[in-house]
């Protein structure tokens, strides 16, 4: 299984190799991005991102550069977000974390 940390390196270090191209695209939802919404963020047809996906096509070079690109971008953020995440409060024993707003005492 690759991270998401490993799947940003991956796009960092992307040389222009196709199959890796085709690999990138195909496993975007490691980034949290379906092959749908690298279609429509790019205008093409879903069909035509799955092709790339399944190394059967390959946009021109200066397209799979901006994939890859928005790609690491988003992995980054999804990365980020990750390491600065709050945990939630834990119930200890007999005492539970207060949630929300406090109540009004009558």
């Amino acid at each position: 299984m690759v991270t998401i940390t490993q799947y940003r390196q991956i796009c960092g270090e992307w040389n222009g190799d196709f199959a890796e191209f085709s690999w990138i695209v195909e496993h975007g939802d490691i980034a949290g991005v379906s092959q749908r919404a690298i279609a429509d963020e790019f205008e093409f047809a879903s069909s035509t991102v799955c092709r790339w996906a399944a190394g059967e096509a390959l946009p021109h070079k200066r397209i799979q550069k901006l994939v890859v690109a928005s790609l690491e971008k988003k992995a980054r953020r999804l990365e980020n977000a990750a390491a600065n995440a709050v945990p939630l409060p834990r119930k200890t024993a007999g005492h539970e974390e207060p949630q929300g707003e406090p109540q009004p005492q009558s």
